[in-house]
């Protein structure tokens, strides 16, 4: 058994030796390949003149555009309820339905508090009549009481019954009133115009004073309520007009008004809120829809620009090619401002009238030879 345990332990070590071997040949040869494609690279980069396009370097006005990311939300929207409970009667309205203000939403049934009704008007009635007795009283004892007929004190108790008779006669109208409130409550209606977006309830339901029974939203014109930094809210204007792009409708453009910005910053965030108005006549836009904001910035007059075309990344910094002397090219690093509408702001990197490679950068390195292709040559 000794025996054979050990020529297992030698096939292993001879396997293992022959493995490390193998897999150090295969390494060194796609190490040597990959060493010698970069050197031919470099010979071919270097004796070869790379064809290119140039352009110098020149000055233009950058409008920034700020961009805020925000849904769109009904410019009003409100849930109807009723002020008393009752159940539903009849539903007049359904989800998807125009409704006008002071429409009729709902009618909850209210017999026993019609009954009510009546009963509290009798309770007025007798109230009343009750005072008209007593200020009877009171005025027949009042001659009686300076001629000494009678006494002081029940020409007192006369008058407090007026006055007793009196205070239950407005706690009678009081009464009436509040059920007439509640009769008149069981009507519910639209405060404002717009459209039914939800309906909770159906007719037959009992409905629960302040539960929602639909909600109408006014979605002629609806809001984009945009998060702006504090080094961007000096930049806005309210009045102003801003471009709304939603991408549900392929990017379709509307027309936005800033009519609102918040005067405070939200803590700690310190962010503001812009609300921007967007008219919807034709109800093209969806509450709810995402949407993006475009604000024109403050002009850079005179700005160093560059084509946003002729940037290369490396490293994820953002460089360009310098035509130097010898018709070399030099890679820069860019300190860039603005970036957008097919330009860049250049803070720090070139300067003006400097020539740039603009087409064919892509196969250039720091220090390869370029020559001026034919317009296209460059990009093939």
């Amino acid at each position: 058994m000794s025996r054979l345990a050990s020529k297992k332990r030698k096939a292993i070590i001879i396997v293992s030796v022959i493995a490390l071997v193998l897999t150090g040949i295969v390494g060194y040869r796609i190490y040597s390949n990959m060493q010698a494609s970069k050197e031919r690279a470099g010979r071919v980069s270097q004796g070869q003149a790379v064809a290119v396009e140039v352009a110098a370097v020149t000055r233009r006005d950058v409008t920034p555009v700020l961009t805020f990311s925000s849904n769109l939300e009904p410019v009003w929207s409100a849930d109807i309820s009723g002020k008393v409970d009752g159940r539903i009667d009849q539903l007049t309205v359904d989800e998807g339905d125009t409704v006008s203000a002071g429409m009729t939403i709902a009618v909850l049934d209210m017999g026993e508090l019609a009954a009510q009704v009546i009963q509290a008007e009798g309770n007025l009635f007798q109230a009343r009549a009750n005072l008209e007795q007593a200020e009877l009283d009171f005025r027949r004892m009042e001659p009686l009481a300076k001629q000494g007929a009678v006494s002081e004190q029940t020409l007192d108790s006369a008058r407090t019954k007026r006055d007793l008779a009196a205070g239950q006669v407005r706690a009678a109208e009081g009464a009436l009133a509040l059920y007439d409130s509640k009769l008149t409550g069981a009507t519910v209606t639209a405060p404002r115009g717009g459209v039914v977006v939800k309906r909770y309830l159906q007719s037959g339901f009992y409905a629960k004073a302040g539960s929602s029974i639909v909600t109408v939203a006014d979605i002629n014109t609806l809001l984009a309520k945009a998060t702006v930094g504090e080094a961007e809210i000096a930049q806005l204007k309210q009045g102003a007009s801003v471009k709304v792009k939603v991408d549900a409708l392929g990017s379709q453009e509307f027309v936005g008004t800033i009519t609102r910005l918040s005067p405070v910053a939200a803590m700690p965030s310190r962010t503001f809120t812009a609300e921007v108005s967007i008219p919807n006549q034709q109800n093209i836009l969806k509450a709810g829809m995402f949407a993006k904001v475009e604000v024109p910035g403050q002009i850079h007059a005179k700005a160093v620009v560059v084509p946003e075309t002729a940037l290369v990344m490396r490293e994820d910094i953002k460089t360009i090619y310098v035509l130097a002397a010898d018709n070399k090219v030099e890679q820069r690093t860019l300190k860039l401002g603005y970036v957008g509408g097919g330009w860049a702001e250049v803070v720090d990197g070139v300067k003006e009238g400097e020539n740039i490679v603009i087409a064919g950068q892509n196969k250039l390195r720091d220090g390869s030879t370029v020559r001026l292709g034919a317009p296209g040559e460059a990009g093939k």
